[in-house]
C-alpha cells in the first residue's frame, strides 16, 4: 500500500483539490492547475489514512482528457511511499472513472525525469501496465548547476558572445513583472521567423503567473531602453528552474542576446541554490530541431526524453466487447 509499511488501505477521491499534503511541482499545485476555472478539471487523488500519496488532473474536452493541456507536463505526482503496484492501481481507477463520463481517449504529458526521476519511472510503468502507448517522444534537455563549473561546460564560443554583449553595453534584467504585449510580439516575430509553432496566446500570456507571482522571474536583455532578448524562468519545483518562452530580435543575431541572457538565468540559479536549469525540449511533436539542440548543447546541456502517451478508451471497450 501507500505508506511507509504498505499495509494502509488505499481510497481513490475525485474532485477538487484544496491542498496538498507534500511537495509537488508548481503544475500540480491547486493555485496553478485551477487558475482559469474548475469546470473543465477532472481531478484525482489517492489517499491512504486520510493523506494525500498521489495525484494526478485532466483537462476534459471533446471527450477528450489531456494531463495537463495548459501546462508543458502533467502526468502523476505523488510522494515517496507510493509503488509502481499502487500506482497501477491509481491510474487503473482514474479510467474507470473517465470512462464514466464518457471520455474516449487519455493524453497524458509525462515529465522529464529530471524533475524525479524514481517518480518518473514509476509512473511511466504504471501508465504502460494500464495500457498507455507512447505516441510522441520529444526531446528534452537539461543543465545540471554548479557554480564553479560554468566556464569549463559552456562552449568558448559562448563565453566570447557573452563579453560581446558586455562590451555593447547590453544589461540583463530580472523582474517579478513584464510588459506582456511588447513580450508577446517579439515571442509572435521570433517563432515565426524560425518555423516554430506559437505555443500561447496574448490574454493567457497576460494571466501567465497569476495567483502563483513568486514562482515567475521574468528575464529582459537590452539595449538601453530596448528589449532585444527575453525569456522566463519558472521556478517549478525547490530544485527546478524552467526556461520558458524564449525569444530575441533578429537584427541582434550576431550578439546573441540569449546567451547572455542564459548566462544571467545560470547564475540566478545558482544563487537560489536550484540544481536543475531545465532548457525545455528541441523538437516539435518529435521531430527534432537541430540548430535548436545545438544551441543548447553548447551550453552543456544533457538529454532526455519527454513523453507523450495516450490510451484509446474506444478501442479498449470494443475489445472487451468482442471478448464476451
Amino acid at each position: 500500500m501507500c505508506s511507509k509499511n504498505n499495509s494502509s488501505p488505499s481510497i481513490i477521491r475525485e474532485g477538487f483539490i484544496e491542498t496538498i499534503s507534500f511537495s509537488v511541482p508548481l503544475f500540480f499545485r491547486p493555485q496553478f492547475v485551477y487558475r482559469k476555472g474548475i469546470d473543465s478539471i477532472a481531478s484525482f487523488q489517492l489517499q491512504s489514512n486520510s493523506e494525500a500519496q498521489a495525484l494526478a488532473y485532466f483537462t476534459v474536452q471533446n471527450q477528450e482528457a489531456v494531463s495537463l493541456l495548459y501546462a508543458p507536463f502533467g502526468s502523476i505526482y505523488g510522494n515517496e511511499f507510493c509503488t509502481t503496484e499502487l500506482l497501477t492501481h491509481f491510474v487503473s481507477e482514474i479510467k474507470r472513472a473517465l470512462i464514466q463520463k464518457e471520455i474516449q481517449s487519455i493524453v497524458v504529458k509525462h515529465y522529464p525525469a529530471c524533475y524525479a526521476p524514481a517518480m518518473h519511472d514509476k509512473v511511466l510503468q504504471a501508465l504502460v501496465n494500464n495500457g498507455f502507448e507512447i505516441t510522441c517522444t520529444e526531446h528534452n534537455q537539461y543543465l545540471p548547476l554548479n557554480a564553479t563549473s560554468k566556464k569549463e561546460v559552456f562552449d568558448h564560443s559562448k563565453l566570447h558572445l557573452i563579453k560581446k554583449c558586455r562590451e555593447a553595453n547590453f544589461n540583463v534584467t530580472i523582474s517579478s513583472a513584464f510588459d506582456a504585449v511588447a513580450w508577446y510580439d517579439i515571442i509572435t516575430r521570433a517563432r515565426k521567423l524560425r518555423g516554430h509553432p506559437m505555443t500561447i496566446d496574448l490574454e493567457s500570456l497576460q494571466l501567465l503567473n497569476k495567483g502563483n507571482e513568486s514562482c515567475y522571474h521574468f528575464f529582459e536583455v537590452k539595449d538601453k531602453h530596448k528589449i532585444i532578448a527575453c525569456a522566463i524562468g519558472v521556478q517549478v519545483t525547490e530544485e527546478v528552474l524552467y526556461y520558458y518562452l524564449a525569444a530575441d530580435e533578429e537584427e541582434y543575431r550576431s550578439y546573441s542576446p540569449m546567451t547572455f541572457l542564459l548566462d544571467r538565468m545560470y547564475d540566478f540559479a545558482c544563487e537560489k541554490n536550484i540544481k536543475v536549469l531545465d532548457m525545455g525540449i528541441s523538437s516539435s511533436n518529435g521531430i527534432l530541431n537541430e540548430g535548436l539542440r545545438w544551441f543548447k548543447k553548447s551550453f552543456g546541456s544533457l538529454e532526455q526524453s519527454k513523453l507523450i502517451l495516450q490510451c484509446n478508451l474506444r478501442s479498449e471497450e470494443k475489445e472487451a466487447t468482442h471478448g464476451k
